[in-house]
């Protein structure tokens, strides 16, 4: 549990950074790298050691801008990631016709990379220590130092830095102009603020582990995600990694009950039920832990103010059915280290916190757009392939998988499926 403490307590030694970044997953890692370059002094505090296993394996391929200036494309494929080239949907009505990335607006997004997390995110954290950050790992944020403000329409406290706690137990009581909460769903400083909204309507859970020997397609559709529809609510993906396959279910968290009592229950029964899924898994052989992850779909009210920032699933997650995720994360964080270096640069005062309220906007947009499809998926009689079959409809839909979402046929097609699907009206950003 984090706990708060007045920055005026001065009982411990205090050491100086510029940027604070609590958590090394990818969104920590994209600043820190980010800004390191820049030349700022940044710290980067890990509660676990890597590398270490998680859920979100398959990127769109706007991730592929945020990759490329890191400067880490070539090492994806050392990391011997399948390429990935489209996504195929499984529905009552059999399989549907791919979408395939190659159909989108941008050629630069023609294609992308299935990742195992823990190599992955353990690849990312490395490129923010060759760059120059002070990696900390076992070395988790128990404590915020705030300054508390007036009241106000928007909270007013100012994050002055934070305490943590090193593998030996001993604290470190470190100060910054700017702390960026990547600390995922835990949400160190979003707790603080309690600014984090559930996305109505989507309180689901999901449930995974790893294969062997399942029956892929063969050539470009390999590395294709695959979505299989069990009913309205409830869907599995087959995610090809680099040395077996990712199978998950998603499903209401009320509805984990009707599956089974236990992790490993629940999943093989949302796989019996799902018979276009099962004549792949004729060989299969599970061969990780099955595990849980629930609380999906929920954003941030505020993503910033006075000497704080959040970035990553800190910010926001929704429904990974469109593998949304590491895009959101990795994007807010670019948002985010640009605004730091934009704002640092620009302030007269070299020592005080800088504002980081309104950075998100671009994030915000791309949330919107994604939870369009997200929403339609789940929306009855609505079907993408109904919808989008050619023509500039197809692509503008297609830009929206791949995300590119702000591209004038993404935006104009997700204006129609919010009509015909009588969606809710925009959040304001």
């Amino acid at each position: 549990m984090t706990t708060v403490r007045s920055s005026n307590d001065e009982t411990e030694a205090t050491q100086s950074r510029d940027v604070i970044v609590i958590g090394g997953g990818p969104a920590g890692s994209t600043a820190a790298t980010i800004l390191a370059r820049h030349g700022y002094d940044v710290a980067v505090y890990e509660a676990l050691e890597f590398p270490r296993v998680h859920v979100g394996e398959s990127l769109i391929p706007a991730c592929n801008r945020v990759l490329e200036r890191l400067g880490v494309t070539e090492a994806m494929s050392r990391l011997g990631c399948p390429e990935k080239f489209g996504v195929r949907f499984y529905t009552e009505r059999g399989a549907g016709r791919p979408f395939y990335f190659s159909e989108a607006s941008d050629p630069a997004l023609h294609s992308t990379w299935q990742v195992r997390r823990s190599e992955f995110d353990t690849m990312l954290l490395d490129t923010a220590r060759a760059a120059g950050a002070m990696v900390h790992v076992r070395t988790p944020v128990r404590e915020l130092l705030v300054t508390p403000g007036a009241g106000s329409e928007r909270p007013t406290d100012r994050i002055d830095g934070v305490v943590a706690v090193r593998p030996d137990g001993s604290h470190e009581r470190v100060r910054a102009r700017v702390v960026l909460d990547a600390s995922g769903q835990r949400g160190v400083v979003t707790k603080h603020f309690g600014v984090r909204d559930h996305v109505s309507g989507l309180e689901n859970a999901a449930v995974w582990a790893h294969f062997s020997g399942v029956r892929l397609d063969e050539g470009k559709d390999a590395g294709s995600t695959l979505i299989y529809r069990v009913d309205r609510t409830t869907w599995l993906w087959l995610i090809p990694l680099p040395d077996d396959v990712s199978i998950g279910v998603v499903t209401p968290m009320r509805s984990l009950t009707e599956y089974g009592r236990d992790p490993a229950s629940i999943l093989a029964a949302a796989i019996e039920a799902c018979p276009a899924i099962g004549d792949r898994l004729d060989a299969a052989e599970r061969v990780a832990p099955v595990r849980v992850s629930k609380d999906f779909s929920y954003r941030a009210r505020r993503e910033g103010g006075r000497g704080w920032a959040l970035i990553g699933d800190a910010l926001g997650f929704m429904d990974p059915v469109y593998s949304s995720g590491l895009f959101l994360a990795l994007r807010s964080a670019e948002l985010a280290a640009d605004a730091v270096h934009e704002r640092l640069a620009a302030s007269r005062d070299r020592d005080g916190a800088i504002d980081m309220h309104g950075f998100g906007t671009a994030y915000h947009e791309a949330f919107e757009q994604f939870l369009v499809i997200v929403r339609a998926f789940y929306s009855p009689d609505f079907h993408f392939g109904d919808f989008a079959r050619e023509g500039e409809r197809r692509k503008g839909l297609v830009d929206l998988f791949t995300g590119d979402v702000m591209s004038e046929q993404a935006l104009r097609v997700a204006r129609e499926i919010r009509e015909r699907c009588k969606l809710p009206s925009r959040r304001a950003s």
